[in-house]
């Protein structure tokens, strides 16, 4: 141990008497460090750590039968009937028979056995919350009394909602806090216990905060607020479906008994599930469906997904970007070491007759190697922890990349004992990693020589080390430099499609009024005042509402039955949907191809009741619609389309009430990179039961200049009726592209950053071989070597290591472009001007970095150059 401090002590009175080459070692370190510490902190977060919850291995989640008849709210979604079904014949209850019991939902069914010890629902809703006087949103779940328990997550405060809570719907008017929500918002009060809040316009009593560290089983959205499912006529009181098998809005998850695995306990489920769908298809709602729907439903098959990290579609999304990413900055790090490497070998030939003189007194070679190790791991510590500095740095931007819809978020970047213990064990490797190599060619001096003072003589001064070295910086620069050519063109790609929309000068917004108390029949009286009230305001052109909002990813699907037109069997007749206001597609800047767009007529008179018929499954009936170009074309081909009829439902026989009166140019939905879909518009004033809208102002001259006039007018109106999510369109397209953004960005600093680091090697190396050679130089001179011919000699070994790294860089490039081919868009993994465009440049950078030491070495003295040594 005294040894060890001594060596870095030693190593220290070193760093002291050379700070240049110190403070390079260490920033080249940091930054290949911090950033492979930034990027794992984010992996580790989103894709690698598990749920703060009881042995999180156990949980599954389940994942319906794709084909559904009905209504479907995304993925990994079943009824709530069906999960009270699978809740009641699977479930290990306490004080129920340990034997199989006969299902009770499915008659002649198998005993079913007690596969799972507990099964919980929840469903992800905003909230509006108000406490003392402010409104303000939220992110909330409503569960299942036996979430908690299930999850076997506690309360820091109070008591947590139990089964007993799911007793009576309705009943409950009860909510419990996220721990973070509790602390920020209510400033960790003790007495929130029993304090009373207004949710989407109903009173609940605060029972209880949840357990430290528990936000939720979705990275994307902290949750602030836990209120039973049983309320949720109250939380979303503009749909309810607890009781409509055709509904399915739940996600259902479930905790395995010891010792049952997920294959086991799916063979289980799955004939149970068959024979749910088995007895739902004889229900009334199939009566007039067709043989072929019949047959395909009741094939559908439940899967047990593994839960053990919740279920987020961010982390489906984020998951490949992170990875390449840390293929990225693993290049990066090479690189830096690589240099550190190429230092500590220059630094060892400055240093060859201090060891020369300590290996011929006696020194052991494990005894020289150790202590330069040391050293090497002094300085890899260093970088290490300015590595840490960089890495929070880095990981604050990289949040800032990720959609800022929600209010609050469960990825933190925080860098936290996981991360600092990568930091300490990446750190070490590197040290062991750069320092190794040179440590033992320096410690392999011919002593005669050496101990003469004759230059060189370590092993050629390790220059072959370091021309090696420098080839495979330029390699994995050319890699990375040619995967951010190609991410930024996809991004370019993407953000030059026709979007079928204008964005420009365009602000969208939200609003709910459901959850802010408004009935059906007092909805649409405040829809028709914020439309006419906002096209009031100086600046404005236009004013347009939409229940769904473009590249939201957001989606309202329904089968539609076309008049004159026969469906193949099997046929997806399942267009997607959106209802709008009158003046929307001039707002949004999409051209009316044919016909008109909806006009003030298409509306219910105010304070209609009777409903229209048909309806779209959302309790609407409608009288007209515009359609899209795609929906035309493959409906009616070269046909005019005016005129002609629609009905929602695909049974036979379904009516076709619904008038053409337009057709529209087509225009992305979900998201920028998803094909155009066949797409209907219905006259949002129809509507008999309006949703939450989004608003769509057009603005005359920038759209920020809007936004106070959009804040006042809402005030205005109703107070209680907050409007959130207001942003401009053009920053809608770029949340849609957010993945985009995120790699060509990233890929594009780092690629830089390892260009740089490149450089500085290449540098590095040349300047050296330029100093080794200043006699050989200067003997060329003064036998007559113009400046061209020194440069030339110099040059000509630069474009040497150029070449060769180029050449294993696109090698390299070529082997690894699977990889990256379906982050694409547009544009191959080969594509050649990407990949010449990449080379090209480094190459030059490369020449430029060489012809430095080469100018350098033409001002040689010749006669100095010839006393030299």
């Amino acid at each position: 141990m005294r040894q060890f401090v001594q060596d870095v002590r030693y190593a220290w009175r070193g760093f002291l008497r050379s700070p240049l080459f110190a403070s390079i070692a260490v920033a080249s370190i940091a930054l290949g460090v911090g950033a492979n510490t930034a990027i794992f902190a984010l992996v580790d977060e989103v894709i690698v750590r598990l749920l703060p919850v009881k042995d999180p291995g156990e949980l599954v989640l389940f994942n319906g039968a794709k084909f559904h008849y009905g209504s479907n709210s995304g993925g990994n979604m079943l009824s709530f009937p069906m999960y009270e079904d699978f809740r009641d014949d699977f479930v290990d209850r306490e004080g129920a028979p340990a034997a199989p019991r006969v299902s009770q939902a499915v008659p002649n069914a198998a005993p079913t056995p007690k596969i799972f010890s507990g099964l919980f629902a929840r469903r992800p809703i905003a909230m509006n919350v108000g406490i003392d006087g402010q409104t303000e949103r939220a992110n909330g779940d409503i569960v299942s009394g036996t979430y908690f328990s299930t999850l076997g997550v506690g309360a820091a405060l109070g008591r947590v909602i139990a089964p007993d809570d799911d007793r009576v719907k309705g009943a409950e008017p009860i909510a419990v806090l996220g721990y973070d929500y509790w602390r920020t918002r209510f400033g960790a009060d003790p007495n929130v216990v029993g304090r009373s809040i207004l949710v989407n316009n109903t009173r609940l009593i605060v029972v209880g905060v949840a357990a430290r560290g528990f936000l939720g089983l979705d990275i994307a959205s902290a949750t602030n607020l836990f209120v039973p499912i049983t309320m949720k006529a109250q939380m979303t009181p503009d749909w309810d479906d607890m009781e409509n098998r055709r509904s399915r809005w739940a996600n259902v998850f479930g905790r395995l008994k010891a010792g049952v695995t997920r294959e086991q306990a799916l063979a289980a489920v799955q004939p149970y599930f068959h024979g749910l769908l088995e007895q739902e298809v004889q229900m009334a709602p199939f009566s007039d469906t067709t043989a072929y729907t019949r047959e395909q439903f009741v094939k559908g098959q439940v899967d047990l997904l593994p839960a053990s990290q919740g279920r987020s579609v961010l982390r489906r999304q984020l998951t490949q970007p992170l990875y390449l990413l840390f293929g990225v900055v693993a290049g990066v790090l090479l690189i830096a070491c690589a240099n550190v490497a190429s230092l500590l070998i220059a630094r060892a030939v400055s240093r060859q007759k201090e060891i020369a003189v300590r290996l011929a007194l006696g020194a052991g070679r494990a005894r020289i190697v150790r202590q330069l190790l040391v050293e090497s791991l002094t300085l890899a510590l260093l970088g290490g922890l300015v590595g840490l500095v960089v890495a929070s740095w880095t990981t604050r931007t990289l949040l800032g990349f990720l959609p800022t819809l929600e209010p609050s978020t469960a990825i933190s970047g925080a860098i936290d004992y996981r991360v600092m213990a990568f930091n300490l064990a990446l750190s070490v490797l590197t040290g062991i990693g750069f320092g190794l190599v040179p440590a033992f060619r320096a410690t392999s001096p011919d002593l005669a020589p050496t101990l003469k003072d004759q230059v060189g003589s370590v092993v050629g001064g390790g220059v072959g080390v370091r021309k090696a070295l420098v080839v495979a910086q330029v390699a994995i620069s050319v890699v990375l430099l040619i995967g951010a050519g190609l991410f930024i063109r996809t991004l370019r790609n993407l953000r030059v499609l026709d979007l079928g929309i204008e964005p420009t000068s365009v602000v969208a917004f939200n609003v709910s009024p459901a959850i802010s108390g408004y009935t059906p029949a007092q909805t649409p009286t405040l829809y028709k005042s914020m439309v006419d009230r906002l096209r009031a305001e100086p600046g404005v052109q236009g004013v347009a509402l939409a229940s769904i909002g473009l590249l939201e990813g957001g989606e309202w699907d329904s089968s539609v039955s076309i008049e004159g037109y026969q469906a193949k069997p099997g046929e997806n007749m399942n267009p997607y949907c959106n209802s709008v206001t009158p003046g929307y597609f001039r707002t949004m800047g999409t051209p009316v191809l044919r016909g008109r767009e909806f006009e003030d007529r298409d509306s219910v008179p105010l304070g209609t009741t009777d409903p229209k018929a048909p309806y779209d499954g959302r309790g609407n009936g409608y009288s007209h619609v515009v359609v899209n170009e795609s929906f035309a074309k493959h409906y009616f081909g070269d046909r005019d389309p005016i005129g002609r009829h629609i009905g929602f439902g695909g049974n036979p026989g379904t009516p076709t009430p619904i008038e053409i009166v337009g057709v529209v140019k087509d225009s992305k939905y979900m998201n920028v990179r998803d094909d155009i879909p066949r797409t209907i518009f219905l006259p949002l004033f129809e509507e008999l039961e309006p949703h939450g809208v989004v608003a769509y102002v057009k603005a005359s001259s920038a759209p920020d200049s809007v936004f106070g006039a959009v804040r006042a007018t809402m005030r205005a109106i109703d107070p209680n009726v907050p409007l959130y999510n207001l942003r401009t369109l053009e920053q809608q397209v770029d949340r849609s592209l957010f993945v985009e953004r995120f790699i060509a960005t990233l890929s594009t600093a780092f690629g830089v950053l390892a260009t740089l680091l490149a450089v500085v090697g290449l540098y590095g190396v040349m300047s050296y071989m330029v100093a080794r050679r200043t006699r050989e130089i200067g003997v060329r001179m003064a036998l007559g070597a113009r400046a061209g011919d020194v440069v030339w000699l110099v040059m000509r070994e630069v474009l040497g290591l150029v070449t060769a790294g180029v050449a294993v860089g696109l090698v390299a490039a070529l082997a690894l472009s699977r990889l990256i081919g379906s982050s694409l868009f547009g544009i191959g993994a080969n594509d050649p001007t990407t990949v010449a465009g990449a080379a090209v440049l480094l190459a030059l950078i490369g020449l430029l970095a060489g012809y430095a030491p080469a100018r350098r070495a033409t001002r040689v003295n010749p006669t100095r150059a010839l006393r030299y040594e």
